[in-house]
């Protein structure tokens, strides 16, 4: 079972103290819709613009907008060019303040988080070992090989465990000891060789993050990224340990989810201070494993991709949440749907990169 909770207040101080709740709502099943304290939006933190001002032919992406609007799950839509908004939709009776289950999306976030811890020094590198952190996990391991597990391994999802992305998800949920079930698990790969999709690989790190800096995910996160960025997790799931879910179980707007993105294209910057690491957005956002597929790779926790000449990197989650960034073209796109009950997922991804290949990309002058 997920445990979810508030994390409403407006200031750093009160951030920490919700993080901190023991006020936690459980819930079967890790969806939950938040909503905002008040109505105030956050024009504030944008700029804006039109899509013919910042180069983007309407004649020719009006067709896939109409598209898009056609998907009876979707709740948002914002194009960024050239760190201007120059389009932001909302629909089936979505609005702007509204915050949504971003689901994996949330795994690149917390890859962020990581970067920033190295950089802080509360890790020496991706070569540290999951071990070191955690002992009391490792003292009975099964397998000697698992003590030497690493938060690479973990970012690329190269860890090797026996994991079944919704099988042993659902089975997580009934367990009393998330981390310790994850690390029991058999080894089906040599770890470092083969990429093999886990949740439970995040919420390790989750874990590892809390006892290398001493704060939880959510009030690290609050910290360091969020609260520059002028976001915030209106609900964050936890698990029985207390530590925070690391791929899973965060909502917010498509703002902020945009602003995320805008973060990644400006490497790390936002309003001329450096939020994350500009190496470790370099190295994130860069093939650090070949995972087939129709990818390019898969970076730490970032989809890697090519789509109409351009590489694009991308943060994916269940139920059609969507970040996609193209450098070159210094593009961002954010689209979010309904969680509950939907099952078109790989529809909405596919959608997405049909409307950037035949809609988006054409429609930029000189692309």
């Amino acid at each position: 079972m997920v445990a979810v909770v508030s994390v409403s207040a407006q200031t750093l101080d009160t951030q920490r103290a919700a993080c901190d709740t023991t006020d936690r709502r459980r819930q079967s099943r890790f969806y939950q819709r938040g909503y905002p304290p008040d109505d105030q939006t956050d024009d504030a933190l944008w700029r804006y613009s039109d899509l013919e001002a910042q180069g983007i032919d309407r004649t020719i992406i009006d067709g896939g907008l109409a598209l898009l609007a056609e998907s009876p799950t979707r709740q948002s839509l914002i194009l960024m060019r050239n760190g201007y908004v120059v389009f932001e939709a909302y629909f089936n009776g979505s609005r702007a303040t509204d915050s949504n289950n971003i689901a994996s999306v949330s795994k690149s976030m917390l890859s962020a988080l990581i970067g920033i811890a190295i950089e802080r020094g509360d890790f020496q590198s991706t070569d540290d070992r999951i071990a070191d952190y955690l002992p009391e996990y490792f003292e009975n391991a099964a397998d000697p090989r698992l003590r030497g597990l690493t938060l690479h391994q973990m970012l690329t999802m190269t860890h090797g465990l026996a994991w079944e992305e919704n099988e042993t998800e659902r089975a997580l949920n009934r367990s009393e000891d998330w981390v310790a079930d994850i690390l029991n698990l058999p080894l089906r790969s040599e770890p470092g060789t083969v990429f093999d999709y886990s949740t439970g690989a995040s919420q390790v790190l989750s874990a590892v993050l809390t006892e290398a800096t001493g704060m939880s995910a959510c009030e690290f996160a609050h910290r360091f990224l969020f609260e520059p960025l002028g976001m915030e997790a209106e609900f964050w799931g936890v698990g029985p340990q207390g530590y925070f879910t690391g791929g899973h179980s965060v909502s917010m707007t498509a703002r902020e989810v945009a602003r995320f993105g805008q973060l990644f294209l400006d490497e790390g910057r936002w309003q001329g201070e450096q939020i994350v690491p500009g190496w470790w957005v370099a190295a994130s956002t860069a093939p650090q494993v070949d995972i087939g597929n129709n990818y390019a790779g898969y970076g730490y926790y970032w989809w890697l991709n090519r789509i109409g000449g351009y590489d694009m990197y991308s943060a994916l989650g269940a139920g059609g949440q969507i970040l996609h960034v193209i450098p070159e073209l210094e593009l961002v796109m954010v689209t979010t749907h309904s969680f509950r009950g939907n099952q078109r997922d790989y529809a909405e991804e596919a959608e997405s990169y049909q409307f950037l290949w035949d809609y988006l990309i054409p429609s930029i002058a000189g692309s």
